[in-house]
């Protein structure tokens, strides 16, 4: 009796897992669509969640960027998935020119794939970055990356992809900034990995 109830309970959940295996698709109802934009992904971001991110990955957009206007819903679905989240990213400082003046702290600065940048230093011998592989980082209220600067920065605050533009001198526009991160904390590095 007990080897009969065993088989017709087997039986049983076999059959519910075929049904619901070959089940198909309504074709009179529609799929929904969703629409990848950065209020999407930040609207699921987990605030405890950091994301490991690498520089060299975001060269990935470089196709998708040729197309005008503020549209990034092209972009790879992993790189839209960061956008409102909190992420850990290493690059190279790129030294802007306000890092001679005053005490030389920064609270905005660049990050690269690539060691490019001062003239005075022994360091940024690599061919210079695109817009395809620097981050745009925007300290914390109140912090600031402080010299002497090394080459190698590692950051961590909340990622956002987004097309900004600046008009040229003979009237152009031109594309000035895709990745951007905010609210960062910023730590110098010797390696970077």
């Amino acid at each position: 009796m007990r080897k009969l109830f065993s088989v017709i309970k087997y039986a049983f959940i076999l059959i519910v897992i075929l049904l619901f295996a070959t089940k198909k698709p309504n074709p009179t109802q529609p799929i929904p669509s969703v629409k990848f934009t950065a209020e999407v992904f930040a609207s699921q971001a987990d605030e405890k969640q950091v994301y490991n991110l690498d520089i060299r990955e975001l060269e990935k957009v470089q196709s998708e960027v040729t197309k005008d206007g503020n549209d990034i819903s092209g972009f790879p679905i992993d790189i839209l998935h960061l956008c409102g989240k909190k992420v850990k990213l290493t690059g190279y400082l790129l030294i802007p020119y306000d890092a001679y003046l005053s005490d030389g702290s920064l609270d905005n600065f660049a990050l690269g794939k690539n060691a490019y940048g001062c003239p005075c230093c022994n360091w940024g011998s690599s061919p210079p970055p695109t817009i395809f592989n620097v981050v745009f980082i925007t300290m914390k209220d109140g912090q600031k990356l402080k010299p002497p600067f090394t080459p190698l920065v590692e950051v961590t605050g909340v990622f956002y992809a987004q097309k900004e533009y600046f008009t040229d001198d003979q009237g152009k526009k031109r594309l000035a900034g895709l990745f951007f991160i905010q609210d960062a904390e910023a730590k110098k590095k010797k390696k970077l990995f």
